[in-house]
């Protein structure tokens, strides 16, 4: 259809007239403070739903990570006892004199004590090789 056709249509129709008071209650609407429109409570409940969905998400990666901490330092402190007993006990072989297996057999044990070795202090061992003598 041509635009100026459409404009003729439309001054054809029958001009409508607005009731009476219309101006005076748009007058008043725009003097008035600003009312907001409610919020539907379907709207309102959806959002606490959704509020309460992250929340609970929040404590149960909260009360993981908890969880994880308290493990992690369970683990730390059996590392630590386990670090605390093996220094002790090289503390323990260190303060001991050396002593050196020879050999032996069913009856009796080669070993020397070389605590009882004078001038051995400062001396380092001889590297084993795997010969026999």
């Amino acid at each position: 259809m041509e635009d100026h056709r459409l404009g003729d249509l439309l001054r054809e129709l029958p001009r409508e007239r607005a009731r009476p008071g219309f101006t005076a209650r748009v007058m008043n609407r725009l003097e008035s403070p600003e009312r907001r429109p409610a919020i539907p409570r379907l709207a309102m409940a959806g959002a606490l739903a959704a509020f309460l969905a992250v929340g609970a998400s929040v404590l149960v990666d909260a009360r993981k990570e908890a969880i994880e901490t308290a493990q992690a330092r369970q683990a730390l402190r059996q590392i630590r006892a386990e670090h605390m007993r093996l220094a002790r006990e090289v503390h323990d072989l260190s303060a001991q004199p050396p002593v050196v297996y020879l050999g032996g057999n069913e009856n009796v044990d080669l070993v020397l004590d070389l605590g009882e070795v004078g001038g051995s202090e400062g001396a380092t061992p001889v590297a084993y090789h795997g010969e026999t003598f």
